[in-house]
């Protein structure tokens, strides 16, 4: 087998891997197919192949309903955790107010903890929330999301919002997964 042919083999498995999961970071690529990370940049480059930041926000992004905010996804690894950073927005907030709507909050927090658990649908059986302190327009938000247990196709989330290191919001979501993505 010539150099083209190994060549062309050999991005053709680095797209069936990424396809497989998008998750994998250019490092583990680098090992499965057992080049250089550089080349793998190369690889990706050439196939206009996103890197791999850009790869999970994109699911992240995607994975709950389509219409949903995570926000800048930051860091995330399915069926386990990831953060995310909000600037509130305008259409968040009451009218003739800088407070945002508690069902804006509550719907970023949903959307994490269904982007994280890779569902298009689930149940949502419990959600305990709480409002600890009011957010306004313009707030930069840090989410911290992580799943804490999973049984079955049972998981529970928790959803912790911040500000400037003060936690304004928190969430522990009790999911039943009715239909989940293929990854």
């Amino acid at each position: 087998m010539g150099r083209a042919e190994k060549k062309r083999a050999r991005q053709e498995r680095l797209v069936r891997e990424i396809g497989k999961n998008p998750f994998l970071k250019d490092e583990e690529l680098a090992k499965k197919l057992k080049v250089s990370v550089a080349t793998i940049r190369l690889d990706r480059t050439e196939l206009g192949i996103r890197e791999y930041r850009e790869r999970i926000r994109d699911v992240a992004e995607h994975s709950a309903d389509g219409t949903g905010d995570c926000g800048e996804v930051l860091d995330f690894n399915l069926f386990h955790d990831g953060i995310s950073i909000l600037n509130t927005l305008d259409a968040a907030v009451f009218e003739d107010s800088t407070v945002v709507k508690g069902q804006a909050m509550y719907a970023y927090a949903e959307n994490l903890a269904l982007s994280v658990i890779n569902a298009k649908s689930a149940l949502i059986r419990v959600a305990n929330i709480k409002y600890l302190r009011e957010v306004n327009r313009g707030d930069r938000l840090v989410a911290k999301y992580e799943v804490m247990r999973v049984k079955n196709s049972e998981y529970v989330v928790w959803v912790r919002i911040k500000k400037d290191m003060s936690e304004m919001f928190r969430a522990k979501f009790n999911l039943s997964v009715t239909d989940e993505r293929e990854i």
